[in-house]
């Protein structure tokens, strides 16, 4: 007796379904968005949360009436199916109840025999025992065939009718519950009348049982049977191909949005149809809730695509270009290097063979940190790495979440700030977003860092408060008011096209916006931040084939401006105050005034920002007709006219007058006096203990170097020697060629004044 007790506990298998699912993708609202086909070929979604209760009622009224009051099996059902097929002569009516039903999926369908059915009968009752009635049925709901290869009420419902089984009228609930009996009927024109028979008994007998009026009945016989399988739901297919988000479950429940998917899917397909005729093949488009990361759309990449449409290039490294700059303007911010009008050097430099160019070739001599930064210029942004420091800068991007830049300093160099490093769009639309968060957090806790802000974006759907990780931050990442100065200045720059004249619209939103191009024309980024939201695109080609026109400004920019002004609006940051004080600055230098400042503003600083004070600023003495400098060895202390005066390096100001006609040079000292002035010339070409390849022209005969000096005075004169030998003068345009020999060489170019400068440089 004992072994047979224990022969019957352990008579179920320890695993009554190991049948592979498919993986299946919802968004916040629960709803299908798409689905990937089993690995044995199968529609097989995971098991369902619960059984509709429309489909509860037609399923028991169809196959099993007794179900909550037998112990497993139905002596009743039994009894009449073995009379009735009796009288038939044959087999018409199984008498199995839903757990034995359960029991004969589990087992693969074995051949319908006697010693099967009482297998099937014992195993039953065991596993009425073990789970809830409630569980039974769930097991059955999800693993029962529905024709062809859809297995389960939720693979059915999507595949026959293209919604939730919770969604399914009386008519459709009735036909699926039919289904299981005979799968065969499903088939596109295969029985189509016996199975609407067989629907339509079913919903006579819910009305006869009361479970549905005549109306509904009425109704329900209206309803046509479907028609053929569809396709499941395709939103975010790249997405949906992350293995890394089905590591432990065949459901994901993402966060996604499914009206902000929808329009970004179209936005997408509307500049992905332009695009193509420009051989631009690929885009990618990302949104996020900028306060909890959460994203709300996702599109890897364009569905059309001729080239590469498989690859998600939302998490592909791609060459950042440009925009990193603001996370280095942000820091330079907070370590006290700059203030946001500060003024950044913009002259041509060399630095161990490197010589970066601004995007229009031109320089300006020096520039406020903010235009800087809205003109994306790269001269003057790798000036300042090269001063905050590279390593430093690598470790900033890291704890943003930027995890691909995972090389060091001597790997990148400076060439880190305008596309030297490789990025995803999912990591930099985090950085982004955790900008804004902290700006947001900052107000909302009255001015406390509090908790951990800094994460990559999140798929899962959860709160917005769960979604905030609950660490105490120390040190701050970055703080509030070099994030304020940050977004306010990316508010500045100039809309692509359309966009142009959005200031004019006292409606037209905030947005603190990024373009960058990747060297070559391979990449191009735009990346926009509210509070309310992130958003990234990236356009180009995902095998790296580079386009003239592939521009930041012009094709990422204006799919992410569609984007923004399809969502709803919101406001705009609040100042942190408590993070800024009101201190008067130059407004000339954009530094804290000095005392020699005439022009004098109030302005927010950083508290981090407040250690420099205006070094262009200089006071000079001047003659009674404001025309030369004097001192005392050559005019009458008295008579002294003090002023003070902005002043730029020859370098600077060589660059600077040209876009600024109103910059005055320093007077020129009077007749006789002495002055100690060192700094009036400057060279500009060749570099410091730099290597000069010069090439071969036609006549197979080498070119010659251009070199070049600037002069701090307008029609100052230039004396220019090579290793000794003078070489000429020059006046106002200081450039000369030259013809050096291969091996070492000095230049050195002095004035009248005896300023002298020395370059030493090697032609290779």
């Amino acid at each position: 007796m004992l072994l047979l007790l224990v022969a019957y506990y352990n008579c179920l298998p320890s695993v009554l379904f190991g049948d592979p699912y498919c993986k299946v993708m919802y968004d916040k609202d629960d709803d299908l968005m798409g689905a990937t086909i089993s690995k044995d070929g199968q529609w097989r979604f995971p098991l369902i949360d619960s059984v509709p209760s429309k489909f509860e009622k037609c399923i028991l009224t169809f196959e099993d009436r007794r179900y909550y009051y037998h112990p497993g099996f139905d002596p009743i059902a039994i009894f009449g199916a073995t009379i009735q097929n009796i009288k038939a002569g044959t087999v018409v009516r199984g008498g199995s109840t839903i757990t034995m039903q359960v029991m004969r999926l589990a087992s693969k369908g074995n051949a319908r025999t006697f010693i099967n059915k009482l297998v099937e009968t014992i195993q039953a009752t065991r596993l009425e025992f073990k789970k809830p009635k409630a569980e039974i049925l769930r097991l059955y709901a999800s693993h029962a065939p529905f024709g062809g290869n859809v297995v389960g009420l939720e693979s059915a419902s999507w595949r026959y009718y293209y919604k939730s089984p919770h969604l399914l009228s009386w008519s459709e609930s009735a036909t699926l519950a039919v289904l299981p009996n005979a799968p065969s009927l499903i088939h596109l024109g295969k029985n189509r009348d016996a199975l609407q028979k067989k629907r339509n008994r079913l919903l006579h007998q819910l009305l006869v049982d009361q479970t549905i009026d005549s109306t509904t009945y009425r109704l329900a016989l209206l309803e046509p049977i479907p028609d053929k399988p569809v396709a499941l739901p395709k939103e975010a297919p790249h997405l949906l191909h992350r293995t890394d988000l089905f590591k432990h479950s065949s459901q994901l429940h993402t966060s996604i949005d499914p009206d902000i998917q929808k329009t970004v899917n179209e936005v997408v397909d509307f500049y992905h149809s332009q695009y193509q005729n420009q051989n631009i093949e690929n885009l990618a488009a990302l949104v996020l809730d900028t306060y909890t990361g959460q994203t709300l759309a996702y599109v890897g990449n364009a569905p059309n695509s001729r080239n590469e449409q498989d690859v998600d290039m939302v998490m592909a490294k791609r060459s950042t270009g440009s925009v990193l700059k603001p996370f280095l303007y942000a820091n330079a911010i907070k370590e006290g290097l700059i203030t946001n009008k500060s003024l950044l050097d913009d002259v041509p430099i060399y630095i161990d063979g490197f010589h970066p160019e601004n995007y229009d070739r031109n320089y300006r001599g020096v520039i406020p940190a903010d235009q800087a930064l809205m003109q994306s210029l790269n001269v003057p942004f790798v000036l300042l790495l090269r001063e905050f420091g590279i390593s430093k800068f690598i470790n900033a991007l890291r704890s943003l979440g930027m995890q691909t830049i995972d090389k060091g300093a001597d790997y990148y160099g400076l060439s880190l700030i305008i596309g030297g490093a490789e990025g995803t769009l999912w990591q930099m639309c985090g950085a982004y977003a955790t900008y804004g968060r902290i700006l947001t957090d900052y107000i909302k806790y009255q001015a406390r860092y509090e908790r951990n802000l800094t994460f990559n974006p999140s798929l899962i759907n959860l709160s917005s408060e769960t979604s905030i990780k609950e660490t105490v931050v120390d040190p701050i990442l970055i703080n509030a008011g070099s994030i304020y100065h940050t977004l306010e200045a990316l508010t500045e720059l100039k809309r692509p096209s359309e966009e142009g004249d959005w200031e004019q619209f006292s409606s037209a939103r905030k947005i603190a916006w990024k373009t960058g191009t990747s060297f070559g024309h391979k990449d191009a980024w735009a990346i926009g931040v509210t509070p309310r939201y992130t958003i990234g695109v990236w356009v180009g080609n995902a095998d790296g084939e580079g386009i003239a026109e592939l521009v930041g400004v012009k094709k990422a920019a204006p799919v992410l401006f569609d984007i923004f002004n399809r969502l709803p609006d919101g406001d705009w940051f609040d100042v942190p105050y408590d993070d800024l004080l009101p201190v008067p600055m130059c407004r000339l230098s954009g530094m804290t005034a000095s005392d020699n400042c005439t022009a004098i503003d109030t302005s927010y600083l950083s508290t981090t920002s407040l250690n420099k004070r205006c070094v262009y600023h200089k006071t000079i003495h001047l003659d009674q007709e404001n025309k030369h400098q004097v001192n005392s060895s050559c005019y009458n202390i008295n008579d002294i006219v003090t002023s003070s005066w902005f002043v730029l390096s020859p370098k600077q100001a060589e660059y600077y007058r040209k876009i600024n006609p109103e910059y005055s040079t320093l007077p020129p000292f009077a007749e006789g006096c002495l002055n100690d002035e060192r700094t009036l010339v400057d060279i500009i070409y060749p570099p410091h203990n730099g290597e000069i390849i010069i090439p071969k022209n036609l006549n197979n005969g080498f070119e010659k170097i251009i070199v070049k000096a600037v002069h701090s005075k307008q029609n100052g004169k230039v004396f220019w020697y090579l290793d000794n030998e003078f070489l000429g003068a020059t006046i106002e345009f200081h450039t000369m060629a030259l013809s050096p020999a291969a091996g070492k060489h000095t230049l050195t170019v002095s004035d009248e004044n005896g300023a002298q400068v020395t370059r030493r440089f090697e032609v290779q």
